[in-house]
């Protein structure tokens, strides 16, 4: 028998910042959405945290000139 219930599906944080190359995407604490996208890594952590995400992880979305660097 199967259950009823399904699970959502989740994106991959690849799926998830694949749309923003260049720029600094700032990610929830626990991956499953965009909180911000900036310019800059400052701007990115600065509006993450004026969204209420006290620990985000932000990530510099690759160009295809260099590879990304998660902090």
């Amino acid at each position: 028998m199967k259950s009823a219930l399904k699970r959502p599906r989740v994106k991959s944080v690849n799926q998830l910042i694949k749309p923003y190359p260049g720029r600094w995407v700032a990610l929830s604490f626990d991956d499953t959405h965009v909180v911000s996208v900036r310019k800059s890594f400052e701007a990115a952590l600065n509006e993450a945290h004026r969204k209420g995400e006290s620990c985000p992880h932000i990530v510099k979305v690759p160009d295809g000139t260099w590879s990304g660097i998660v902090f």
